[in-house]
């Protein structure tokens, strides 16, 4: 069933990423035979960094969805940025990852149980939400084995809801009202169930 999932998921993503002018022109391979147009096509690609940022948080997607989802990806010849991503190494972990969103043009939330247990994954998804209000940036989340409802209206009756609760007492009523309205705003926006495969 995850198979399909990240099947599903690489296609869409696929279809929304459109391509530079220049890979449609029929004599593409052509031009790249050129080291000028090749020089300046790659330093292009070199500036873009990522077209596609995957968050998630808990050894339930780090090691098996996440990682098949992020591979499947790069398989397809996209760029995929991550918190563990060479391009972040050696940067202000929190700027990195931010400037890492900013410049993406996708971001996919790999929401699960765990989730809402990392402060990392909130601010995170806070700033993804903050761009497509600002830059119109597309979020295309993965419900993971929780419902959006559960993500989108914290209550104390679900796991989802319990994690996040915990994070209250944790940080400034400011920090956690903006975790808060990121994840009420994620739990609607269009993107995949894990349960049953389309939302």
């Amino acid at each position: 069933r995850d198979g399909k999932l990240v099947q599903m998921v690489v296609e869409r993503v696929s279809s929304e990423l459109q391509t530079m002018w220049i890979e449609q022109l029929p004599i593409f391979p052509m031009l790249m035979s050129n080291y000028h147009i090749r020089s300046a096509y790659n330093y292009f690609l070199e500036k873009k960094r990522g077209e596609v940022f995957l968050a998630f948080h808990g050894l339930d997607t780090r090691t098996h969805f996440a990682a098949c989802l992020y591979s499947s990806l790069v398989g397809a010849g996209i760029r995929v940025l991550k918190d563990d991503h060479p391009y972040l190494i050696g940067t202000h972990l929190t700027h990195g990852i931010f400037n890492a969103i900013h410049h993406c043009k996708i971001s996919i939330p790999i929401l699960s149980v765990n989730f809402g247990s990392s402060q990392w994954c909130l601010d995170d998804l806070a700033e993804m939400v903050d761009c497509k209000r600002k830059i119109g940036q597309k979020i295309l989340p993965i419900f993971y084995k929780v419902a959006p409802s559960d993500v989108k209206t914290i209550l104390n009756s679900n796991s989802f809801g319990r994690r996040m609760l915990r994070q209250k007492e944790k940080v400034q009523p400011s920090v956690y009202e903006r975790w808060k309205q990121a994840l009420h705003e994620t739990g609607s926006f269009k993107g995949w169930e894990s349960q049953n495969g389309v939302n």
